[in-house]
């Protein structure tokens, strides 16, 4: 098993309802000519959290990054649904305890990019 690090967090980047399920973003990803979904995890409007890679299995989300971090996306840009923000918590609060990570080692895709803004809300105030 390879070793966790760091949780980084995304948004699909779509308000769009027909994107809201981890397959539209494996074709997309598959289509930039990856090996499918980048991410481990998705977690769709009404909540339900979807299984992308499986978390012993590098992702492909930040570049530089993907070796010792998880990846998890949220469906949005920039209204994101109570029920993804319960999942979330849920799902980080399982992850760091899996993982023995802490609150700082959660980060958002921003924080390694300048030139992004995902996920499009503060990780640390969730």
């Amino acid at each position: 098993m390879r070793e966790i690090k760091k949780i980084i967090v995304h948004c699909s980047d779509s308000d769009i309802p027909d994107h809201d399920d981890i397959s539209v973003i494996d074709k997309w990803h598959k289509a930039r000519g990856w090996a499918g979904v980048g991410y481990h995890y998705f977690i769709k409007s009404d909540g339900t959290v979807q299984d992308g890679r499986p978390d012993d299995v590098i992702g492909a989300h930040v570049s530089g990054h993907n070796h010792d971090s998880l990846g998890i996306c949220l469906h949005g840009r920039h209204n994101f649904t109570e029920a993804q923000f319960f999942s979330l918590k849920a799902l980080l609060y399982d992850l760091m305890t899996r993982y023995d990570l802490r609150t700082t080692d959660i980060y958002g895709h921003r924080d390694f990019d300048s030139k992004k803004t995902c996920p499009n809300f503060d990780v640390k105030r969730i």
